[in-house]
């Protein structure tokens, strides 16, 4: 009769210990979350991470997983929504134009028996870096313009990430004189709606048609009318401010005698006007007219500039005006 109630009182034992024990498996499983730390992301921008549930003791169960404090203009998904520890998974973070801020979101995991584990990070959106504006010339860097002609500035063009099209709103500094020989910079600036900006420079070439006419050449005097000859080197220089216009230097070897001539391309032909100098000579000092034509040829690099004019002036020796044909031949 012992024996028995001995029996009984293991039986009750055992029984309260099996229920004791079912009880705490019913309770649910211990797991962790790793991986979702705080993190920045810019507008518009994404990320992709690693997500890991680990088991920590407990009855082995499936968690749901779920995310929740999402803002708007921002979605989190995951590689998969559920599975049994230990097993990672990918979490898809999406902005699309949320306003900016520190939001508190929470990655939750949800056994059977409701078991929970949060996780809890703070996803800070942040604004977009604003971008410089970019400005584009239409046209070349360089545009070459003869001397006295019209100028159109073609402009240029401007666009920024942010806020688009700014060509309006391009400020052009500088401006071209078209009768004068010179280099001319226009600046073409712009600044976007955050202040930063962006500059383009051209620069504007005024010339002479005949700027290569421009610097020291070898030339002959031939006079007919007593087959003398000089011969000296003379400077002609472009004129600054009137195409296909030159000055020479000392006409005829003329001390003081520095005639203009024109040069007219339509039919290649140069015109020396009727001016009058002061002239210091071997012989007087006096006033010489010097009236005109002649013609540019080329043949080859050499260029050849003939003058036939003539040199019109009072001779006080013999008390009588004189006008002597003379002929310039120049080479270069």
């Amino acid at each position: 009769m012992r024996n028995i109630k001995s029996i009984a009182g293991l039986l009750v034992v055992f029984t309260l210990l099996f229920n004791a024990c079912k009880k705490e498996e019913e309770i649910g499983m211990d797991f962790k979350i790793n991986g979702a730390r705080d993190l920045t992301l810019l507008k518009n921008d994404s990320i992709i991470r690693d997500i890991t549930f680990l088991y920590l003791g407990g009855s082995r169960e499936e968690l749901t997983i779920t995310c929740t404090g999402i803002p708007n203009g921002v979605t989190i998904s995951f590689s998969s929504y559920a599975g049994t520890p230990d097993f990672t998974v990918k979490q898809t973070i999406k902005t699309t134009n949320p306003d900016t801020g520190t939001y508190a979101i929470n990655v939750k995991g949800t056994t059977p028996l409701g078991k929970v584990f949060t996780r809890t990070f703070n996803l800070t959106i942040a604004a977009s870096p604003n971008i410089s504006p970019t400005v584009s010339l239409n046209g070349n860097y360089t545009i070459d313009i003869i001397l006295n002609q019209p100028f159109v500035d073609p402009g240029a063009t401007a666009q920024d990430p942010e806020d688009g099209n700014l060509t309006s709103q391009i400020i052009t500094y500088g401006a071209v004189n078209i009768d004068s020989c010179g280099n001319y910079p226009i600046s073409y600036v712009v600044y976007d709606s955050g202040g930063l900006k962006d500059s383009v420079t051209r620069t504007v070439r005024v010339f002479n048609s005949l700027n290569y006419v421009s610097g020291q050449w070898t030339c002959k005097t031939i006079t007919p009318s007593t087959n003398d000859t000089t011969n000296w080197i003379t400077t002609l220089q472009a004129s600054a401010t009137v195409d296909n216009r030159f000055l020479i230097f000392k006409i005829g070897d003329n001390y003081l005698a520095n005639p203009i001539a024109d040069y007219n391309p339509s039919n290649a032909t140069l015109s020396l006007a009727s001016q009058t100098f002061y002239c210091q000579t071997a012989v007087d000092t006096s006033n010489h007219t010097f009236v005109g034509t002649g013609t540019i040829t080329s043949q080859g690099q050499q260029k050849t500039i003939t003058i036939d004019y003539t040199d019109s002036y009072f001779d006080a020796v013999q008390g009588n005006n004189v006008s002597i044909p003379r002929r310039d031949i120049y080479f270069k």
